[in-house]
C-alpha cells in the first residue's frame, strides 16, 4: 500500500507525553471554531477528536472521513451503564454522543462537511483498518483524498484489568492520498507470521504510526501481540 500523508495532526494528553514523541511540540487543544455552548457539552474524547480532525482538514472544504477507535468514547458509555445499574433515567443527548460515529456526525455538522464518513472499530489494528479502507477508496478513484482520524481515551477503572496496551489519551488525524510518480511516499506492508517477532512494545499502534510518520528515518516496525506492519518512507 503506497500513499502520501498530509496535514498530520497529533494530540496527546499533556500528563501522558511519551519518549517516542518527545521530538514534537504538540499544540494545546484548539476548539475556538466550535460555538461556546456546543463546546461545553463535549466530552474529553470528543474534544480531542474534533481538534485533530479540524487541524488535519486544513484548506480542504468537503473531505471524506474514515474515523477509527478501538473502544470509542468508553468513559461516556460506562457512565450510561452505571446509570442503568442505578436505575436512573438515561440522557438522550449523552446516549447520542456515545455511539461510535458520533464524532464524525458532529464534525460533519460543525465543519459543514457533507462528504461521506465512516466509523471503524478493528481492535488493535483499528487505525490500519481505517487506512486500508481509505486507501481502497482513493486508489479506486471514489475519493481524491480522505481524512483518517483515530481517537482513544484511557479506559475507565473497571476496564483497566483487561487492557493489553498503554493507556494514553490521544488523537491522530491526517489526509491520505495515493502516491504520485516522482514524489515522496510511504509504503505499508503487513508482515507474515514468520516475519513477525513478538513485540515488547505496549504503545498503541496509532501512536507508533504517528511517531513513524513524523520521524526522519526510512523504515519502522509497527507491531503488537497479534500482528506487525512495516512502514517505509521513499523520498528525499
Amino acid at each position: 500500500m503506497k500513499f502520501v500523508v498530509e496535514n498530520l495532526s497529533l494530540w496527546v494528553a499533556p500528563e501522558q507525553q511519551i519518549a517516542e514523541l518527545s521530538h514534537l511540540n504538540l499544540p494545546d487543544l484548539d476548539l475556538s471554531w466550535v460555538a461556546p455552548m456546543q463546546r461545553r457539552r463535549l466530552s474529553p474524547f470528543m474534544k480531542m477528536a474534533l481538534h485533530t480532525m479540524h487541524q488535519a482538514q486544513g484548506e480542504y472544504q468537503q473531505l471524506a472521513v474514515n474515523f477509527s477507535s478501538r473502544h470509542g468514547d468508553l468513559p461516556k458509555t460506562s457512565q450510561l451503564l452505571h446509570s442503568l445499574v442505578e436505575q436512573e433515567p438515561l440522557s438522550p443527548t449523552a446516549f447520542g454522543l456515545s455511539v461510535h460515529n458520533a464524532a464524525t456526525g458532529l464534525f460533519s455538522i460543525i465543519a459543514k462537511n457533507k462528504a461521506p464518513m465512516n466509523a471503524i472499530a478493528g481492535g488493535q489494528d483499528s487505525i490500519i483498518s481505517a487506512m486500508i479502507d481509505g486507501f481502497a477508496r482513493v486508489h479506486s478513484g471514489v475519493e481524491q483524498q480522505i481524512l483518517i482520524a483515530h481517537v482513544e481515551s484511557v479506559l475507565p477503572d473497571e476496564y483497566l484489568p483487561f487492557s493489553d496496551e498503554q493507556q494514553i489519551a490521544h488523537s491522530v488525524s491526517f489526509v491520505l492520498s495515493t502516491a504520485q510518480t516522482g514524489k515522496p511516499y510511504f509504503e505499508l506492508t503487513k508482515l507474515s507470521e514468520s516475519e513477525h517477532t513478538q513485540s515488547d512494545s505496549c504503545l498503541p499502534l496509532s501512536l507508533q504510526l504517528a511517531a513513524a510518520l513524523t520521524s526522519k528515518g526510512s523504515q519502522w516496525l509497527l507491531s503488537h501481540q497479534q500482528s506487525a506492519w512495516m512502514l517505509q518512507y521513499h523520498g528525499d
